[in-house]
């Protein structure tokens, strides 16, 4: 034995006995929360770590097995040394406790702001306190029954017909398959870029721009270091590599630094076109609040340098907020409807149905929006597909100070709580035996029409003070893409899905991604003589 081998073999031994002499004799915190907490991994020394680590794969689909075998449907989470303590939940009223009954007592605190703080800084999203109330105020204005109207009339409309459709019909001619997610990622960002921005970006018909094409790389590069950051179980190894420049923190360096030099073009793009529409956008708002006199968003940033670096953030916040949420969102949402030909000849059999009046997607006629409100299957659909794989499969608050939830289940001040989307739509107790199969009829009463059902059951949009304000137009252009494509193409995946047996495999970043993608041949349809004239 050489002269290293021998302290090496010391120090797990004691590592060892000291893990045996823990394992006996259960901790403080242990023994003060055992007759209220489940914890599956209640060991103090490694916590869940060794569990996570042989799961991380399947991480969502190992908590929801976790969660599922819980007695409330929430557990409590330890991690290495106990440095990070925790709830996780898949019960609604525990969830309407986080979100509405309790929400003051529950932040994002620094658990979700440090690790994304060089992607996010101070946006929405990250930020607590009035900083997050002002930012939400301002933003609220672009969410309007009137702004979605605008949406679904010019920007959703314009980007359909002279860009989604003629790129998707050229795929149908070629027969060459193309990257359904991409398609919708880019689709998604030109859309943001313009209601939120006032900016025209054309990413969807210039996708081998070098310069979009280093953006979108650097950009989903950030996110998934931010929530490997997040996920990680101490900060201290993340620290210590950003400090010394080296793996994947100098990509994030690098990331962050292409992210903010495209970013600021686009921030440079809006502030030579403000105030040429009448109707200000996200990003005129913001900017606008921040030079007002005696406002409170400027006093927070008082130089033109640190207003500057806010307003980058704005733009980066809600790009990630539309880009990959309802890119995401559609593409397990095609992906479903050819695993289940049944609902998609639904689908489609409701589009042409309301169009036979007026042309949903029709440029010349209308705003198409009370028409889309009528395609109650198509809605029930896409919710179902989210039930499923919702965009956002985990959420995170931290406790200010110590609580009991609904289910009796005890938190500390400091610790974290999370509640699982994912987890939830998969809830034999929430959703029947048949959870894990996608039927849209789940959602429609007997009159066909589609009912809603209570956020803290279905969390895809949050809840509470901190809902989503972007869900009604998340719906908007969701439903609008998938009727236009639906109404004039097929879309087969070239790995055909047999059964749903045996889904794709997805990527845990900051938004359920199918990994790899989603080719697909698109193959336009072949309709009957009747409809002929109303579809051409």
């Amino acid at each position: 034995m050489d002269g290293t081998a021998a302290p090496l073999l010391f120090v797990v031994s004691v590592f060892l006995l000291l893990l045996l002499y823990l394992r006996r004799r259960p901790s403080t915190a242990a023994s003060a929360t055992r007759h209220h907490n489940h914890c599956p991994y209640p060991n103090p020394v490694l916590g869940n770590i060794v569990p996570f680590l042989r799961n991380r794969h399947r991480f969502l689909d190992w908590a929801t097995d976790l969660l599922a075998d819980a007695p409330t449907s929430t557990i409590q989470v330890r991690s290495v040394l106990g440095l990070g303590c925790g709830v996780a939940t898949a019960n609604p009223a525990v969830v309407d406790h986080l979100l509405r009954a309790n929400f003051p007592n529950y932040i994002k605190g620094a658990r979700f702001a440090v690790p994304f703080q060089d992607l996010l800084g101070h946006g929405l999203f990250g930020a607590d306190g009035r900083l997050w109330s002002l930012q939400r105020k301002l933003a609220s204005y672009s969410f309007s029954s009137r702004s979605l109207r605008r949406f679904s009339a010019r920007v959703l409309r314009t980007h359909l017909h002279r860009r989604l459709i003629p790129l998707l019909a050229a795929a149908a001619g070629s027969g060459e398959a193309v990257d359904l997610q991409d398609v919708l990622k880019r689709f998604a960002f030109d859309n943001i870029c313009n209601v939120g921005f006032g900016v025209e970006s054309s990413t969807l018909l210039e996708a081998g721009d070098r310069r979009h094409e280093a953006f979108f790389e650097a950009f989903d590069d950030a996110v998934e270091i931010s929530v490997a950051r997040f996920f990680h179980p101490t900060t201290l190894l993340w620290r210590a590599m950003k400090l010394a420049d080296v793996g994947r923190e100098r990509r994030m360096r690098q990331a962050v630094r292409l992210i903010d030099e495209y970013v600021m073009a686009i921030m440079e793009t809006e502030r030579l076109h403000r105030g040429e529409e009448h109707e200000q956008h996200l990003l005129s708002r913001f900017a606008a609040s921040m030079e007002e006199d005696g406002g409170e968003l400027g006093a927070m940033f008082e130089t033109p340098e640190t207003k500057r670096r806010f307003l980058r953030d704005v733009v980066v916040s809600f790009v990630l907020a539309g880009k990959d949420s309802t890119s995401s969102a559609l593409t397990w949402f095609f992906w479903l409807l050819a695993a289940n030909p049944r609902c998609e000849r639904r689908v489609y059999d409701e589009v042409p149905r309301h169009g036979e009046d007026r042309r949903v997607d029709d440029e010349e006629d209308g705003d198409g929006y009370n028409e889309l409100k009528r395609m109650h299957y198509l809605h029930a659909a896409i919710s179902e597909a989210m039930r499923l794989y919702p965009p956002v499969p985990i959420d995170s608050r931290v406790a200010v100070a110590a609580d009991v939830l609904p289910d009796g289940t005890t938190v500390h001040a400091g610790w974290f709580a999370d509640y699982s989307a994912y987890a939830m739509g998969r809830m034999e107790r929430l959703w029947g035996e048949d959870c894990r199969e996608f039927r849209p009829e789940r959602w429609l009463n007997d009159d066909g029409e589609f009912v809603q059902v209570d956020a803290a059951r279905y969390p895809v949009f949050h809840g509470g003070s901190r809902a989503c304000l972007g869900k009604e137009m998340a719906y908007v252009q969701m439903k609008a893409v998938a009727a236009a494509m639906i109404r004039r193409f097929t879309v087969e995946p070239v790995q055909a899905p047999a059964s749903m047996e045996r889904p794709p495999a997805y990527e845990m970043t900051a938004t359920l991604r199918m990994k790899g993608g989603l080719p697909v041949r698109i193959r336009k349809r072949e309709f009957p003589a009747a409809q002929a004239k109303l579809t051409s």
